[in-house]
C-alpha cells in the first residue's frame, strides 16, 4: 500500500447532502471504493494528500458498480498528477477460508479522526491506518470478511459509527488488495469491520462487470494471498525469473484497454413529472444512439416524450432522459443504449418506479398558519433539484398564493417555476431573494393570506 494513493472521496448527493468515503489509486485514473459511498452521486471530488505538498483532486464518475458486492470503480476526469503520475496497477488476491487469522491493514478517512484547524475555523479528517487481523472463518454466510483492529479511542456521536468515511478502504494483505471496507456493526464492537472480498467480486458472470474488474485488475482466478517467502517466483534468481519480472512490469504499464460503454440512470420516479437523467461515458463523440426500454412486466415501452434515439455529445456521454407518468408501472425498469456507429451496447441498467399518485393540496389555516395537507415543515432548506413532500407543500402554497407553477403544477420536483415563484414572493415580503426556501421564507409563506380573503 502506498500513501500517496489512497483518495478520500468526497460525495454530493441528490437530495443535497454531503457523504465521505476512502479509495485506492489502482491504476492510472481509476479509483477503488464502495458502491454504497457513491450511491445517488450526482458529483464526486476524489483528494489525494490532503494538505501536504502533493496534494491533488480531480472530479470523478462512477466507471462500474455492483450493489452486491457494495463495491465501485471511479474514472478521474483528469490524470492524476505527479508525483503519482502513472500509477502501477495494484494486485489482487484471494482467501483461503482455513483455521486461521491473516494480518492485514487498510487507511482510510473514518469520522472519529475529524480534528479542527489550528484557528478553530474549520474541520478535517486525518487519515487512521487500521492494522489487524481477519478471522478466515467468520462470516462465512454473507462470504465478507471480518477485520478485527485496535478499536477508537472515543465515539463521537452515537448516532452514527466513529468508522462513517472507512467505507470504500482498500484493505491489504502480503501485498495484495483482497477487499474493501464497507460497514461497521455496532453489535460486533467497536473493533470489528466487515469487508467486502475482491474474490467474490471476481465470480461475476456478465460480460461488463468482466470487462471492468479486468480493466482494474481482478481477473477470474485470483491468486490466493502468501508472505513472500512462500512463494518461489519471488526467489528464483534465474534468467528467466529476471525476464519474467521485466516481462510483468512491462505488461503493468502497458495503457489500459479501452474502457466499456457506461450508463448509469440518476433517481427512482416518486412523482409524476418528475425526469431522470443519467451519467455515461464511452460512446462515439457525436455519434448516434440507440435507447431500448423494458418496463417491469417485460414489454418494450415507448412513449412520443421519450426520445428513443439521438447523438452523443462531445464527450462520448448520452442526453438520455425519462419524464415519470402516471402512465409508468410500478416496479423496475431496464434500458440498454446501443452505440449505432461500433454497434456496442451497455447492458441492461436498472432505474425504479414507485408510487405515482400526485400531490392533492387541502388548504387550511391552523392557528394563523396556511397548510396544504402535505408537510407541517417550517424550516427545511428547498432549492432547485429538490424532491419530495416538503416540495410539494411549497408549491401548493405558492399556488395559493396566486403565483404560476408551469403546466406541471404541484409536482413535489423544485423546478425553475417554484424558483420563480419562490423569488416573486421574497420581493413582495422584503425578503433577502435567493430562490431558495428557508426558514424566513417559509414564515411568510404560511402567514401570507391570498389577495381577496
Amino acid at each position: 500500500m502506498q500513501a500517496e494513493r489512497v483518495a478520500e472521496v468526497i460525495v454530493r448527493r441528490d437530495d443535497g447532502s454531503e457523504f465521505r468515503g476512502s479509495g485506492y489509486l489502482v491504476r492510472t485514473a481509476l479509483v477503488l471504493t464502495a458502491e454504497h459511498a457513491v450511491r445517488r452521486a450526482v458529483g464526486i471530488t476524489v483528494r489525494f494528500e490532503a494538505d501536504r505538498r502533493a496534494e491533488w483532486t480531480a472530479e470523478a464518475d462512477v466507471y462500474w458498480s455492483d450493489r452486491t458486492g457494495d463495491v465501485a470503480l471511479l474514472t478521474l476526469r483528469e490524470a492524476p498528477r505527479r508525483p503519482a503520475g502513472r500509477v502501477r496497477p495494484a494486485r489482487f488476491g484471494a482467501v483461503r477460508e482455513v483455521d486461521a487469522g491473516l494480518t492485514c491493514s487498510a487507511l482510510g478517512f473514518p469520522l472519529f479522526k475529524l480534528r479542527a484547524d489550528a484557528d478553530g475555523r474549520g474541520r478535517f479528517r486525518e487519515p487512521s491506518h487500521a492494522l489487524g487481523e481477519i478471522a478466515l472463518l467468520a462470516d462465512r454466510r454473507s462470504r465478507n470478511l471480518e477485520f478485527r483492529v485496535q478499536q477508537p479511542g472515543y465515539d463521537p456521536d452515537r448516532r452514527r459509527s466513529p468508522w462513517e468515511g472507512m467505507s470504500g478502504a482498500a484493505v491489504w494483505a502480503h501485498g495484495r488488495i483482497i477487499g474493501v471496507v464497507i460497514e461497521h456493526h455496532r453489535e460486533e464492537g467497536l473493533g470489528t469491520l466487515t469487508v467486502s472480498r475482491a474474490d467474490k467480486w471476481a465470480e461475476r458472470t456478465d460480460d461488463e462487470g468482466k470487462a471492468a474488474l479486468r480493466r482494474a485488475g481482478v481477473v477470474r482466478r485470483l491468486r490466493p494471498v502468501a508472505p513472500l517467502w512462500r512463494n518461489g517466483r519471488v526467489v528464483l534468481g534465474s534468467v528467466a525469473g529476471v525476464l519474467a519480472v521485466g516481462a510483468a512490469l512491462w505488461f503493468a504499464t502497458a495503457p489500459d484497454p479501452a474502457p466499456p460503454l457506461q450508463l448509469r440512470i440518476l433517481g427512482t420516479c416518486t412523482h409524476v413529472g418528475q425526469e431522470l437523467t443519467n451519467k455515461s461515458h464511452g460512446f462515439t463523440p457525436h455519434g448516434p444512439y440507440t435507447d431500448e426500454v423494458l418496463a417491469p412486466d417485460g414489454q418494450s415501452q415507448s412513449r412520443p416524450q421519450i426520445e428513443m434515439k439521438g447523438m452523443a455529445k462531445e464527450d462520448g456521454s448520452v442526453g438520455w432522459h425519462w419524464t415519470c407518468s402516471s402512465d409508468d408501472l410500478i416496479g423496475t425498469y431496464r434500458v440498454r443504449v446501443t452505440d449505432d456507429t461500433t454497434h456496442r451496447s451497455t447492458g441492461w441498467v436498472t432505474f425504479d418506479v414507485a408510487s405515482l399518485t400526485p400531490y392533492a393540496c387541502e388548504t387550511s389555516r391552523r392557528n394563523g398558519l396556511w397548510y396544504a395537507g402535505i408537510s407541517t415543515t417550517g424550516d427545511a432548506v428547498l432549492g432547485p433539484g429538490a424532491i419530495g413532500p416538503d416540495v410539494a407543500e411549497a408549491q401548493c402554497l405558492l399556488q395559493h398564493l396566486g403565483f404560476p407553477l408551469g403546466t406541471r403544477g404541484v409536482d413535489g420536483a423544485f423546478g425553475e417555476y417554484t424558483r420563480q415563484a419562490v423569488v416573486s414572493l421574497q420581493q413582495e415580503g422584503h425578503l433577502p431573494v435567493d430562490g431558495r426556501m428557508g426558514k424566513a421564507t417559509w414564515q411568510l409563506l404560511r402567514t401570507r393570506t391570498p389577495p381577496g380573503r
